[in-house]
């Protein structure tokens, strides 16, 4: 069956050929991949892509780990814990008063426009885990808008961090949109690739500083408007007030879930869950934890989303969050 690649595919091609750096061209080639669309004909494609991309972002880490400081060491943030969740917002809507609010990260925290200046990670425990927020400048500063766009096209999911107090759904459209410039979409589900050329990335939209008078009719605005894209909570991270919230949305927001291990005829270890992409089957989790189980794998029991506790699934079973695996050999 013939491809039938649209034109934006050799756009994207082009751009791959002159990257010249192994970070530039996992870029190029996640951009490459969103343009192939998806049907029988291009299956073999798009899977020798993925497979070449998994090792570029290989060499890229490795590149990455060699060095031992320098600029370079800006545009690349190590993704850390269970997801990697970057702010987004413009000059004092609170990103990093959010980030010392939800992590034990210490931005620098100031009235004045630009107080952030590098990218600044923390983790964010969140139950039996721990998510990475990454803290980055505000947006439409000419200065960090190139290497922030770079790190927004590899994190996993986008916070959008919005000062409730002055027009919140002006500062969205604007954020959007400059996001959209940057060919960086944003969904609400959980799709990423809806065979457009971009990247997609889950959203989730925080009005800060609900602490604030006369809030309530703003954020009734925001929702109106933008609620059917991203899911919107109003929070105050001075007064730490919906942060138990934000915390779950957050987590919604991952793209992940956690499965935990029972040997047979043992207990649950509830320890250490394993975290996989959310839509995950019980195949893809025992790849995860080593190829040389598959092989051997028959069956497995779970306990949790099924119709009753140990039940007997196939190896395509689609696992849910907080499911126990029992893997049988």
């Amino acid at each position: 069956m013939p491809a039938n690649l649209p034109p934006e595919y050799f756009d994207a091609e082009k751009r791959f050929r002159q990257a010249s750096t192994p970070a530039e061209k996992v870029l190029a080639l996640e951009e490459l991949i969103a343009t192939i669309p998806k049907h029988k004909g291009t299956d073999k494609l798009r899977g020798d892509l993925r497979r070449k991309l998994s090792q570029l972002k290989k060499e890229a880490e490795t590149l990455r780990r060699s060095k031992k400081g320098g600029k370079g060491d800006l545009y690349v943030i190590q993704k850390e814990g269970a997801a990697q969740i970057a702010l987004v917002g413009f000059p004092n809507s609170g990103k990093s008063s959010l980030l010392a609010s939800l992590t034990k990260a210490m931005p620098v925290i100031a009235n004045y426009p630009v107080s952030t200046v590098t990218p600044l990670p923390g983790m964010m425990p969140f139950e039996d885990i721990q998510i990475q927020l990454v803290d980055l400048p505000p947006m439409g500063n000419e200065s960090t808008d190139g290497w922030v766009s770079g790190i927004l096209r590899v994190t996993d999911a986008l916070l959008l961090v919005l000062d409730i107090t002055d027009d919140p759904e002006i500062q969205a459209e604007l954020l959007i949109e400059q996001l959209e410039r940057w060919r960086i979409y944003v969904l609400k589900s959980q799709i990423s690739d809806v065979g457009s050329f971009g990247v997609f990335k889950r959203a989730l939209v925080v009005a800060n500083k609900n602490d604030q008078p006369d809030t309530e009719d703003n954020f009734i605005r925001l929702k109106e408007r933008y609620g059917d894209l991203c899911h919107c909570i109003s929070v105050s991270a001075l007064k730490k007030e919906n942060l138990e919230e934000l915390k779950r949305a957050i987590f919604e927001i991952s793209g992940i879930i956690r499965v935990y291990s029972k040997p047979p005829g043992k207990d649950p270890d509830f320890s250490r869950p394993f975290t996989i992409p959310s839509g995950s089957t019980v195949l893809d989790l025992a790849e995860s934890i080593h190829k040389d189980f598959i092989p051997n794998l028959k069956y497995a029991r779970i306990w949790g989303s099924v119709r009753f506790d140990g039940q007997r699934v196939e190896k395509s079973y689609v696992l849910k969050d907080r499911d126990v695996v029992e893997f049988h050999i």
